[in-house]
């Protein structure tokens, strides 16, 4: 963990010195696209793995973003305590908030948090370990983090987040811890402002008029 963190203040004071103040990389009514990749890493006795994140973001202002982010936890094999050996494969949404508490230039740092509902399915690898497929069901996840964009063309941008994840099964009352540990966020967003969509509406109108004219 002093190992993050000590990154994670290198990435702030890389991010105060380069930014320009002349500019903000986000502004009220941004709309984000953004595909990113989740390697989870457990810090406890839980699972890991690789999931997918596509998300979608408003910004409200410069510097406040509200988010909903579906993921998808791909299929993977594991074994519990008591021996049991199983496929497992989850999936749902998280919504959440977003504070970009530096917005300039090219760069951005970020603090987020969120709260999401989904569901986990196993399915047994030995008829004789059946018993664990009752344990399918619905799942909480909470998550709280912080992260950096650096955009590099006109309205794409690389993301890097870290963000602590914990998992719960919400189904099944024996065992219902699922995650507990970092899920660094790799991804690409793009960005692009809700009066970009009002121009390409504009310009496709009058596309249209100028054909017309030219038929008459």
């Amino acid at each position: 963990m002093k190992t993050i963190k000590l990154f994670a203040l290198l990435l702030l004071v890389t991010i105060t010195f380069n930014a320009q103040e002349s500019e903000n990389l986000y502004e009220s009514g941004d709309i984000k696209l953004g595909i990113a990749a989740l390697p989870l890493l457990d810090l406890g006795n839980g699972y890991s793995g690789i999931a997918a994140k596509p998300s979608i973001s408003f910004y409200i202002s410069e510097r406040f973003a509200i988010s909903t982010a579906a993921f998808a936890l791909f299929p993977q094999d594991i074994e519990q305590d008591n021996g049991r050996d199983a496929e497992v494969q989850a999936y749902g949404f998280i919504p959440s908030w977003r504070l970009h508490a530096i917005n300039s230039g090219k760069f951005s740092f970020y603090l987020e948090s969120g709260l999401g509902i989904g569901a986990i399915r196993y399915k047994a690898n030995d008829p004789a370990d059946i018993a664990i497929e009752d344990n399918s069901g619905g799942i909480l996840l909470l998550s709280a983090g912080a992260g950096i964009n650096y955009k590099f063309a006109k309205c794409i941008e690389l993301e890097f987040g870290v963000p602590y994840m914990y998992g719960l099964n919400i189904t099944n009352a024996e065992d219902t811890k699922l995650f507990s540990g970092v899920a660094f966020n790799l991804g690409m967003n793009l960005v692009f402002n809700t009066r970009d969509i009002k121009k390409i509406k504009k310009k496709h109108q009058e596309r249209l008029k100028k054909k017309w004219e030219d038929k008459e």
